[in-house]
């Protein structure tokens, strides 16, 4: 695994932390698991990591919900149920994995309404959705 890839990961993993936090955090305070973690939290983080070349990459974190989908285009608002911080689409390659309730999908499996949070990365995305049953 190159050095990209572990801190891709590890941001990744950290999110997930954060999700856990921020779950944990509003079931101590009466809010309940409301949407796993998706009702409250970040929406947009951007990581800047060096490469082995002295270059730098950017991994940027998006969470919110599908409005649609068109194609391999993934139509994300971000936000919260009252306001939009913004809109905005992502177009995936084949290479990026899409993963809905746990289990491997393509983009096109992806739904509006479905609650996503994407990775992305210099060699690929991640497409972690929840749809809510």
């Amino acid at each position: 695994m190159n050095k990209l890839a572990l801190i891709a990961t590890t941001a990744a993993v950290s999110t997930g932390g954060a999700f856990a936090v921020d779950a944990a955090f509003t079931s101590a305070h009466g809010g309940g698991f409301r949407h796993h973690g998706f009702h409250r939290g970040f929406i947009h983080g951007e990581f800047v990591v060096p490469a082995r070349d002295n270059t730098f990459k950017t991994i940027t974190i998006d969470r919110g919900t599908i409005t649609g989908v068109d194609g391999s285009t993934i139509h994300l608002r971000e936000g919260t149920r009252d306001a939009v911080y913004k809109t905005i689409d992502i177009t995936l390659g084949s290479d990026d994995v899409v993963v809905i309730n746990g289990h491997r999908a393509s983009a096109g499996d992806l739904q509006a309404g479905d609650k996503a949070r994407v990775t992305q990365r210099p060699k690929g995305a991640f497409v972690f959705a929840f749809r809510p049953r």
